[in-house]
């Protein structure tokens, strides 16, 4: 059985990367990759966020409901039907005229801390009937059975930023503007802050609502014939909306194809791979850390997967890398003995 296969890692190439590092990209030689973007069409990628992309990769016909198709595979009593927001404990940090946003998963929230927290919240909001639901440490839910008119911005655009033109916007905007203002009082006297300024550690001290919506099922395409490959929640999630399988991130190719082998007798042969695990940590890699893993990303799968269009065994192969374009490889690309491998400095 031939595959098709999405390998998705997320701003690997992006090109202020690429522009910083044109001196040691024009020695780097990586001949699986090389030969896979120069064989490949290329087509053009327009500007899209994390679930934006995640969701045309996947073949979806609109991006997939962020806070929704998350709980689908967080929350155990989930329900389809209602309205999804994710209210998230973040901390607001000061700064002159603004408040700046520093993201949950980088506080070292213990489960103990953020469920104190979730029933301070739940107990000061109950004459409202809103009412938190607890997945982890630092993702929390609210479902609503009605939809509200509410327009929000994405945790990740946020991320150390002034979220002074960023609060939720349409009709409900102002209960939900009150309903973090009055969250940061609930939180700031709370003794679980109270200890963390003590010990000099960062507070927990607001919320962030973002990632509105409910499933509408006449916008999800069904894929039972493929693989969503991540430890990622939402491609989780969207896994189980679709009707696809879900598998946690292989280590490397040769991983991935004893999982596939094993599966055999499932029929799948549609899999989408995202190294999110490799691309969280690329901001903070210094360039010659950057340059390492590019080598073993060769390694363990470039030239692995340069092997197996070149057998057969993968008939359809589109990288996504974080490049301007897509490139997308078949058999038949390979002879195009005119377009030669170029320094990835110029790719």
């Amino acid at each position: 059985m031939s595959h098709a296969v999405t390998l998705w890692i997320p701003d690997l190439l992006n090109h202020l990367r690429v522009k910083e590092a044109q001196s040691a990209l024009k020695v780097l030689s990586l001949p699986g990759l090389q030969t896979l973007l120069a064989k490949a069409d290329r087509f053009a990628v327009k500007p899209q966020n994390f679930y934006e992309q995640a969701s045309f990769l996947f073949h979806q016909p609109s991006c997939l409901s962020i806070a929704a198709t998350k709980a689908g595979v967080e929350i155990k009593d989930y329900d389809e039907s209602l309205f999804w927001l994710s209210v998230d404990p973040v901390q607001m940090v000061p700064d002159r005229d603004t408040l700046v946003l520093i993201p949950g998963n980088t506080l070292q929230i213990t489960d103990d801390e953020s469920k104190s927290l979730i029933t301070a919240f739940n107990e000061h909001f109950a004459e409202d009937k809103v009412e938190l639901i607890w997945a982890t440490a630092t993702r929390w839910y609210l479902s609503i059975k009605q939809p509200v008119d509410i327009q929000t911005t994405y945790i990740e655009k946020l991320a150390y930023q002034s979220v002074n033109e960023h609060y939720p916007k349409g009709n409900a905007s102002q209960y939900w503007r009150q309903l973090i203002n009055e969250t940061q009082m609930l939180f700031y006297t709370h003794p679980i802050n109270e200890k963390r300024r003590e010990k000099g550690w960062p507070e927990i001290n607001s919320v962030w609502i973002w990632g509105e919506g409910k499933i509408d099922s006449s916008q999800v395409l069904r894929r039972t014939d493929a693989a969503i490959y991540s430890q990622n929640v939402y491609l989780s999630g969207m896994a189980k909306q679709t009707g696809s399988l879900s598998f946690s991130e292989p280590a490397n190719y040769q991983a991935w194809l004893k999982q596939i082998q094993s599966n055999n007798d499932l029929k799948i042969n549609k899999h989408f791979i995202s190294l999110n695990s490799t691309s969280d940590d690329l901001d903070s890699l210094q360039l010659e850390d950057w340059i390492t893993l590019l080598k073993q990303l060769e390694v363990d799968w470039f030239a692995p997967l340069l092997n197996a269009v070149k057998s057969g065994n993968i008939d359809s192969l589109l990288l996504d890398l974080g490049q301007t374009y897509r490139s997308h490889i078949k058999p038949s690309n390979l002879k195009r003995f005119w377009r030669l491998k170029k320094s990835l400095s110029q790719v």
